[in-house]
């Protein structure tokens, strides 16, 4: 077999190894002729040699290149080398898987928002005859202007037809029948829907006691009750109680409503000011600056005739009222203005004319005379200058 594998590698450029698991060899490489970053995943298990099998597989191959949506990771090749199947997809090179972004809080309307759309690219595999199977966050890709991208599309009924049974029961996407090994189908794909949607809004995985499936309103307020009843029952442990579909799911899941998480954080809180001293939005039902009794939140406020004093409501009982000095009001059209204030500090008196005879009587300070400067004769002091040679 790892000469199979390295004859399905060599077709392509710069081919790594980058994952592995119990059903298929990830191979990441690129196209010789675009140059265009691609998936390889190469099954681990050879085709029997039945003329229906061989027959089924091409049949399956050809639905799964005919797979073309916008949330759909583009097929680029489906074949087999020496009954060795594989799967070639694009490289998603600007996207993150789901399972990354898990652990970030996810809006209600953004939430449901990754689960249709990835609703609405399994009911278009559907409709060409493929199946999930093993849908969770590890195969949702979510790109950067938030567009989903679904991966591994009929790589579970491509491994049915190799005989390969996976027992997936430590993962929690999975439903009850294929982690024990059932078929693949569109209920089983339901069940993988709601457990990804649950956790996204109460980011754990879904909590099911005796059968019952613990609302995701318990861990978020914001999850509307009719949105906990959509995914109590793509929860269902039974699959006959479940949606009969992909489509009735994302429906049903439509039909809640829903308020963007856009507009409710642009939406303004209401305001309000105090009656008495004019506080900007003061908390309680009483203002903590002059305790004056507030209008109720979004409440209008009256708006005094001109000329028309309003009254000063009252504080309520036990609210004691204090007025700082510094935001009295002080009257601009008062007579005497200076009434207002106290009246200046009296200045010191000095008597000068004693202070000056007191500076008389001291000793005054005497500055020591310069002394002589020296006279230099420079006649005597400079040397000779020397002679002139005749011969100039």
């Amino acid at each position: 077999m790892r000469d199979l594998i390295n004859q399905i590698a060599q077709s392509y450029r710069s081919a790594k190894v980058e994952s592995q698991d119990a059903g298929a060899l990830l191979v990441r490489a690129m196209e010789p002729d675009t140059k265009q970053p691609v998936w390889i995943q190469i099954m681990r298990g050879l085709l029997p040699s039945d003329p229906k099998i061989a027959a089924r597989f091409r049949s399956l191959a050809m639905a799964i290149r005919q797979l073309n949506h916008p949330n759909i990771a583009a097929v680029r090749d489906v074949g087999e080398k020496g009954g060795l199947p594989y799967v070639v997809v694009r490289a998603l090179e600007k996207a993150q898987p789901l399972a990354a972004k898990l652990d970030q809080p996810w809006a209600v309307d953004a939430a449901a928002d990754i689960v249709m759309q990835a609703g609405d690219a399994l009911e278009h595999a559907y409709k060409k005859g493929v199946l999930h199977g093993s849908l969770s966050p590890d195969v949702l890709w979510v790109e950067d202007n938030g567009q989903v991208q679904v991966t591994g599309l009929g790589v579970r009924q491509i491994l049915e037809l190799l005989q390969v049974r996976l027992l997936q029961a430590d993962s929690p996407y999975v439903a009850p029948e294929r982690r024990s090994g059932g078929p693949a189908d569109a209920r089983a794909d339901v069940y993988s829907l709601a457990a990804v949607l649950y956790s996204l809004l109460s980011r754990r995985a879904p909590v099911i006691i005796q059968g019952k499936v613990l609302p995701t309103s318990r861990f978020n307020p914001d999850v509307p009750s009719q949105m906990d009843g959509v995914i109590a029952k793509g929860l269902n442990q039974d699959p006959a109680e479940r949606y009969a579909d992909v489509h009735a799911f994302v429906a049903a899941l439509g039909s809640v409503p829903l308020i963007p998480a856009v507009s409710a954080a642009l939406s303004a809180p209401p305001s309000r000011t105090c009656p008495k001293c004019g506080t900007r939005n003061p908390s309680g039902r009483f203002c903590t600056k002059c305790g004056a009794t507030l209008p109720p939140l979004g409440a209008a406020e009256p708006v005094p005739p001109a000329g028309e004093v309003v009254p000063a409501e009252e504080p309520a009982a036990g609210v004691i009222e204090s007025v700082s000095p510094a935001a009295r009001p002080v009257s601009a059209a008062s007579v005497e203005p200076g009434a207002q204030f106290p009246d200046p500090l009296p200045m010191p008196e000095i008597d000068l004319e004693g202070v000056w005879a007191h500076l008389a009587e001291q000793t005054r300070l005497c500055m020591p005379e310069p002394p002589t400067m020296p006279v230099i004769d420079w006649a005597e002091v400079a040397p000779p200058m020397p002679e002139i040679p005749s011969s100039w």
